[in-house]
């Protein structure tokens, strides 16, 4: 039986069942419970010199991530280039993973950019365990349906005007 959806080797299909470990099962509930033992243990980046690499983050990005876990809102100050994007993706990666039919939306005033971030989500599950992932219900440029109801889609925005938002 193909376990694979569409074809993907990389990505395992709704419905398809899973014979865990014992140790499997105790790591899924560290990983549930714990996003920052997530995002160090299993989430992958892309690296400009080193090519593809476990991300591990740095204090700062450690804080924001405990602040993303909990508080329901939250506002960050940071400058440019300081790996804010690849935070939030690792972020979001955890939130629809471990949390049924949540619903993310990926905002940008381009919409090329909101699909590069939903890119590098789908890169860091490509390289999930098998017994990690859910199963793929929807996988394109433009949004990713799980299996557990969680879903992440790209949505553009402009300002036409500084009154209202379009």
């Amino acid at each position: 039986m193909n376990e694979a959806y569409l074809g993907n080797p990389n990505l395992k299909k709704s419905n398809v069942n899973i014979n865990y470990t014992e140790e499997q099962v105790k790591e899924y509930v560290k990983c549930a419970n714990d996003p920052l033992h997530f995002i160090r243990t299993y989430v992958r980046i892309v690296n400009v010199d080193k090519g593809l690499v476990s991300f591990e983050p740095y204090p700062f990005q450690q804080k924001m991530i405990h602040t993303f876990t909990n508080n329901r809102f939250c506002i960050n100050k940071l400058p440019r280039q300081s790996g804010k994007s690849t935070t939030v993706v690792a972020f979001m990666l955890w939130t629809v993973l471990f949390s049924d039919a949540q619903s993310v939306a990926i905002l940008a005033n381009r919409g090329a950019l909101a699909r590069d971030l939903l890119g590098k989500i789908q890169l860091a599950y490509e390289y999930l365990p098998k017994w990690l992932q859910q199963g793929v219900v929807t996988w394109n440029k433009g949004n990713i349906e799980l299996e557990n109801g969680s879903k992440i889609s790209c949505c553009n925005f402009f300002i036409s005007d500084s009154r209202r938002i379009i």
